[in-house]
């Protein structure tokens, strides 16, 4: 995975001091490849453990390590390193299309690494013991909410995407025997889904949170979480872009593998669902 998206999708974890450490890695370019530990520490008035501290942090084994991580991050983009900056306002079409290229290699790679295949097929299970799917999402995640809704209504399960949470919580409590609900939130955090989760919770219903915090409070209420890493946490955030692929991503390779798992019934139901479309705008038979 590239270190430097690493560096930008943990920063808001990091402490002060690691902070300073990061803001150096991200200003000092391919300079810091040829100092020492030492020679850094002495610039960023900290210490070496400070820097082995901040290394293991990223998941290195320690500063050489990073160093070396480090090196092969600027030598896949070694013939433009600002396919690593934020957006500016001199850009062109072409240096807009190579930075979010790099960033959405780097939340592919990263989601792959973090979303567990047996929280993929737990949550299949679940979906296969549900008559009918809840699922609900604020802001861009409302966008996923929707997908949910097209991707899986086409193969033949029922599936709520209401955004008025009284009528939602008051469908799903009628129906809450046969319901699994799906909750979107990237930090897990979202005021409107959380306290949807809550009420959910006390019903009883199987909850399944696509987030990137599984210690989030949503995270904490669901039974199955599916992580959703964007790589993005720093100031190219205009429109969340990458933590709302991130989420479609996760999306996608949930409804290919209950296809697959399904494949027969969904592949008819794909059909029937394409051939009813192709009767919009046709005109009626004489």
């Amino acid at each position: 995975m590239d270190t430097l998206l690493i560096i930008r999708e943990r920063y808001s974890q990091l402490t002060v001091a690691e902070k300073r450490i990061a803001d150096y890695v991200l200003d000092s370019g391919e300079e810091i490849l040829e100092k020492s530990a030492q020679e850094v520490s002495q610039e960023i008035g900290s210490s070496s453990a400070s820097l082995v501290r901040f290394s293991r942090k990223l998941g290195y084994d320690g500063f050489s390590q990073f160093k070396q991580k480090l090196s092969v991050a600027y030598a896949f983009h070694a013939d433009n390193e600002s396919y690593y900056e934020e957006v500016s306002d001199a850009e062109t079409p072409l240096s807009i299309k190579n930075k979010l290229k790099v960033r959405i290699n780097h939340m592919v790679e990263t989601t792959n690494a973090s979303l567990l295949d047996e929280a993929v097929m737990s949550v299949i299970s679940c979906l296969d013991k549900a008559d009918v799917i809840f699922v609900f999402g604020i802001g861009a995640s409302s966008i996923v909410a929707q997908d949910i809704f097209q991707k899986f209504s086409r193969i033949g399960k029922q599936v709520y995407f209401i955004q008025d949470t009284h009528l939602f919580l008051s469908s799903l409590s009628i129906q809450k025997n046969q319901a699994a609900f799906i909750g979107i939130s990237m930090k897990g955090e979202t005021k409107e889904v959380v306290e949807l989760a809550r009420a959910i919770k006390s019903l009883e219903v199987p909850m399944v949170a696509i987030t990137s915090n599984e210690n989030s409070t949503l995270g904490q209420l669901s039974d199955y979480v599916l992580h959703s890493i964007s790589g993005e946490d720093y100031q190219m955030r205009t429109a969340a872009t990458m933590s709302l692929m991130a989420q479609l991503y996760v999306v996608d390779i949930l409804f290919y593998m209950y296809v697959s798992e399904h494949f027969e019934q969904s592949y008819q139901n794909l059909q029937k669902t394409s051939q009813a479309i192709k009767q919009l705008g046709q005109e009626p038979s004489s």
